[in-house]
C-alpha cells in the first residue's frame, strides 16, 4: 500500500504540523509488472483554511510499475479532478 499524507506546518513549526488529507493506494492484482490499483481520497475539514471535506474513491486500470508511484499518484489525482 502507497500512503500519501498532506500536512499543514504552521510557520514552518513540525510540531505544530496537522494532517488535512490523505491518498491511499492498494495494489489490487496479485503480481506482476502492470496492476490495477484501488485508491482513496480523503480530506477532512479546516474551516480556517476554507478546505472542504472529501471522500474520493478511484480505480486505476493497468498502470505499469515501472512509471514509478509518482505517475501513479498523478493518474489517481487527474481522476478524482479531471480538469475542465
Amino acid at each position: 500500500m502507497l500512503i500519501v499524507k498532506v500536512e499543514v506546518w504552521p510557520g514552518g513549526e513540525e510540531n505544530e504540523a496537522f494532517e488535512i488529507g490523505r491518498m491511499e493506494i492498494a495494489n489490487i492484482t496479485a503480481s506482476g509488472h502492470v496492476c490495477d490499483y484501488s485508491a482513496r481520497i480523503t480530506q477532512e475539514e479546516e474551516i480556517l483554511l476554507m478546505v472542504p471535506a472529501l471522500d474520493k474513491a478511484i480505480s486505476v486500470k493497468a498502470h505499469s510499475r515501472r512509471a514509478g508511484p509518482w505517475k501513479l499518484v498523478k493518474r489517481v489525482l487527474d481522476q478524482a479532478f479531471p480538469s475542465s
